[in-house]
């Protein structure tokens, strides 16, 4: 006769990898936003930094026998990722496995990877909820979204929001999108950023599906093209609505990850580690990562916090 009891690891050491399935299953399945905003990078340091440099200036014309105009770029700001370690576990006792309790251990399990998941969302999420705030400031000491980004080389400054706060429509995103176009580097030369993608949060899901998706304008009742389906460089028609934007009314143009100055930094990236305490007849799993994100540059994001 088979008995439990006489085998007792099958309840405890060989259920660990199961375990593991479940919380890996629920982690990956679940979609993932931070690296559609994100440039994605590996990191063998304590630190990653950056020192943003300036382009140099224009050509100008030599007269015949006359010398070439030399120019240098100029360093700007300093940035520095400082990788943080997260993690949390659960664990279950043998009684709870020798009892047949499998659901409520698949169930812990699985919520672990969730949460896996929901930290790092919340994290990448939390550049975009305080792009506007004075208290998290970027490399050139203002905020991500401001009015007053220093341009180092060429003097005066650059804007990367609205002049005047104002909720997501048509006039709204036709400045934005202006403002986008003219975009200065340090050096006072036009960036010439990519056509963006227009990053809401569920309450602007069907505002900006109209706005953008319909062959007229939104806002009117005459048959007027939609300019936002028309462009030299494409239409502005990808829309990435991201539930963790604790805002109902920011909203926010992003360049490609390639384009802007968004950074994701694995240090160690998301990993499990089954554990099993034969004295106290405790088991169960715990995952960890070591990480950074943030922004090295303002370029490749506008913002509006709404009104």
């Amino acid at each position: 006769m088979i008995i439990r009891g006489n085998y007792a690891d099958l309840f405890f050491e060989t259920a660990l990898p199961a375990i593991n399935a479940v919380l890996w299953q629920a982690f990956k399945k679940k979609p993932k936003m931070y690296d559609k905003l994100f440039s994605v990078e590996s990191s063998s340091r304590s630190i990653e930094q950056f020192t943003a440099v300036s382009g140099v200036g224009l050509f100008t014309e030599i007269p015949e026998t006359g010398e070439v105009r030399f120019d240098q770029p100029v360093a700007g700001f300093n940035c520095t990722f400082k990788h943080k370690s997260f993690g949390l576990g659960v664990e279950f006792s043998k009684e709870l496995i020798e009892d047949d309790k499998w659901a409520q251990v698949r169930r812990a399990s699985a919520e672990l990877g969730n949460s896996a998941d929901e930290t790092t969302e919340i994290d990448a999420a939390s550049t975009f909820n305080n792009a506007f705030s004075a208290s998290f400031l970027g490399p050139d000491a203002v905020a991500l979204c401001s009015t007053a980004h220093p341009l180092y080389k060429a003097g005066g400054t650059q804007t990367n929001t609205l002049a005047v706060a104002a909720d997501l429509d048509v006039t709204s995103l036709e400045i934005a999108l202006t403002d986008w176009e003219l975009t200065r580097k340090a050096n006072g030369q036009l960036v010439r950023l990519p056509t963006p993608k227009l990053l809401v949060g569920a309450n602007n899901r069907w505002n900006a599906h109209e706005m953008l998706k319909g062959q007229f304008r939104s806002d009117t009742a005459n048959h007027t093209v939609n300019a936002f389906k028309w462009g030299e460089d494409g239409a502005v028609d990808e829309i990435v609505v991201w539930p963790r934007i604790s805002s109902g009314d920011a909203w926010f143009l992003v360049a490609p990850p390639a384009s802007n100055g968004l950074v994701w930094f694995w240090r160690i990236k998301p990993e499990s580690h089954p554990i099993f305490d034969e004295r106290t007849l405790r088991g169960g799993t715990w995952m960890r990562y070591r990480k950074s994100h943030g922004w090295n540059d303002f370029y490749g994001v506008y913002g509006s916090p709404g009104v």
